[in-house]
């Protein structure tokens, strides 16, 4: 019932964590994959393993937050498969840090990748797309852009940006074919959170979660997946969260 078979797929951010996660399972149902990262070594190593298991997949080295790079990557992606179909952003970087001590170059740079490097990406990708009459874009939110939390003053106001950006082009193009929606992860385990959360930040997240654990990059993955399939046509403009019901949580006890 679910296949990708002849779609394409870029997946930013494919090298590793949630994007590898997705990449993976969207290779499962034939998508073709376009690895972009900046790890060309990781990248690298992520299409062997996809090629060898007989699945079509290529990788392009790109920053987001580069117009020349995000255009090479589609031109690249629509000269080995001729189409694009599929665009999953999840390229992005992310550092915990009080607002009164976030720099000015912390700020640019964090907002240059999360919101700056979105815009590119999903303008460059949403052209090819609306032409064509067809497309399913997701993009990288947070719990962090939803709901206020330390430490988070520049990653959550790009993550917030990204999910107001996210409703403002599923409007535009709801009548070109083209869904446009964006996941809110909660915590997950990925190389990043493990960078930016302390023993203090674990124990502060855990006890807001009523699951009481960490989700997984598959987790989060499997309903990007969702929103890539030719099904999901009637869901856009949505900002899904993925976060153990997190969002949902208020006083939650234990015993």
């Amino acid at each position: 019932m679910f296949s990708l078979k002849d779609h394409t797929a870029i997946v930013t951010g494919g090298a590793s964590g949630i994007g590898l996660a997705t990449a993976r399972m969207l290779a499962g149902l034939e998508a073709n994959i376009v690895i972009a990262d900046l790890n060309e070594e990781a990248g690298q190593d992520v299409v062997s393993t996809l090629t060898a298991q007989g699945h079509d997949a290529i990788f392009v080295a790109a920053n987001v937050a580069i117009a020349d790079d995000v255009d090479a990557l589609v031109d690249k992606a629509l000269e080995k498969f001729g189409s694009l179909e599929i665009l999953m952003h999840f390229a992005g970087v992310g550092l915990e840090q009080s607002a009164v001590d976030t720099t000015r170059e912390t700020w640019d740079r964090i907002t240059a990748v999360n919101l700056t490097g979105s815009f590119l990406v999903m303008q460059a990708a949403g052209r090819v797309m609306v032409e064509r009459g067809y497309g399913r874009i997701v993009a990288m939110s947070s719990m962090a852009g939803i709901r206020g939390g330390t430490g988070r003053t520049a990653y959550a106001a790009s993550k917030g940006g990204v999910a107001a950006m996210m409703r403002v082009m599923s409007v535009e193009w709801a009548n070109s074919g083209v869904t446009v929606n964006a996941l809110a992860p909660g915590a997950i385990e990925t190389a990043l959170v493990k960078k930016m959360h302390d023993a203090e930040t674990r124990r502060a997240y855990l006890a807001g979660i009523p699951m009481d654990r960490y989700g997984t990059p598959d987790e989060v993955a499997a309903a990007a997946v969702y929103l890539a399939l030719p099904q999901s046509s009637y869901i856009t403009g949505v900002t899904l969260p993925v976060d153990g019901g997190f969002d949902a949580g208020g006083v939650i006890k234990r015993r």
